[in-house]
């Protein structure tokens, strides 16, 4: 095993430095990583040739023993302690995509990012192929790519990355629910429940003042209409002495709102690396991109106490200018 290396071999290079494995990484999301090539000096590598061979087998022909290869040149190159191989060898549910993804995920965790997005890569195109209909905000390895770009320094690739997975909604629903909110917090109240049922979302929101409320609710519904057009809104104004929701009959076509599947990784990617971009933008004078970027994170999710830490440490001198785009 070499390991901090940047003479590679032919194998390793044939299996890691092929140009289309990037170029051609997402039909659903066509971001450009070619940034993520070629390998750079200081890249921790495993260019051992037991393991490029076992990875090799597993490419040509994904079945079964192929995969318990390259779990036991995982364990003998020390990628895999032996509990975690001897559960992976258990494992009987291992389809292809589920395996690259794990291959992709054991790369990660040794901090190989860009050998891990090779193997992401490949899970991603097998689900795009056998699941068109899949949706990236449920599948963890449109994450995990995310997370390997922001670990590589790649701030705009990750960004334009985690908006596209993360899509156009949750912008919208965030903004709706900051103006409604700020509505309610004039009132003396609060949003006490979102719920949501298809392009519908009903907000239960307490006031001590109805006279304001009523209002206030077409002006609310006109604002929110502006930024999500295809969204239908309802805002359900209750005391706030009146008893939370409880348990709806059957029919109610409603479900209380919870961050389910990626999502939160997808805000996560995004925030740390609009962070990341930011600082770099104000190294370089762009103090105006900057401050637009980390509005825009904030704006996605109000209490990334990171993002609020980076506005207000943003020096106040000039702007060189706002030619620079980061996605």
């Amino acid at each position: 095993m070499s390991t901090e290396t940047f003479q590679l071999s032919s194998r390793f290079t044939r299996l890691y430095c092929e140009k289309e494995l990037i170029n051609s990484f997402s039909t659903f999301h066509p971001i450009c990583l070619r940034r993520v090539l070629p390998f750079q000096p200081a890249d921790r590598v495993v260019d051992d040739p037991y393991l490029l061979y076992a990875e090799e087998e597993h490419l040509a022909e994904r079945n079964e023993h192929t995969r318990r290869g390259v779990v036991d040149a995982y364990l003998n190159g020390g990628l895999l302690q032996e509990g975690e191989a001897q559960n992976l060898r258990s494992a009987s549910d291992f389809f292809d995509d589920d395996f690259f993804d794990l291959m992709g995920l054991v790369y990660a965790n040794a901090g190989m990012f860009r050998c891990a997005l090779r193997w992401q890569r490949e899970a991603i195109a097998h689900l795009e192929a056998a699941r068109p209909d899949s949706c990236s905000d449920t599948g963890s390895v449109y994450a995990s790519v995310g997370y390997c770009l922001y670990s590589l320094g790649l701030f705009e690739e990750a960004i334009s990355w985690s908006k596209s997975c993360i899509g156009p909604r949750p912008v919208s629903e965030a903004i709706s629910q900051a103006l409604i909110s700020y509505e309610a917090e004039l009132g003396g109240g609060a949003i006490r429940m979102v719920e949501r049922s298809g392009p519908r979302t009903k907000y239960t929101v307490t006031s001590f003042d109805p006279a304001h409320s009523s209002s206030v609710s077409p002006r609310l519904k006109a604002a929110i209409k502006a930024y999500a057009p295809f969204q239908e809104v309802y805002i359900d104004w209750v005391s706030p002495e009146k008893p939370g929701p409880g348990i709806q009959p059957g029919g109610y076509p409603f479900r209380s709102e919870f961050d389910g599947g990626s999502l939160v990784r997808h805000k996560m990617n995004l925030i740390f690396a609009t962070c990341g971009q930011a600082d770099a933008l104000v190294e370089r004078g762009y103090v105006l991109e900057a401050r637009r970027l980390l509005w825009e994170a904030a704006m996605l999710e109000p209490e990334a106490q990171i993002v609020r830490e980076r506005l207000r440490a943003l020096p106040q001198y000039p702007d060189r200018g706002s030619q620079f785009a980061a996605g």
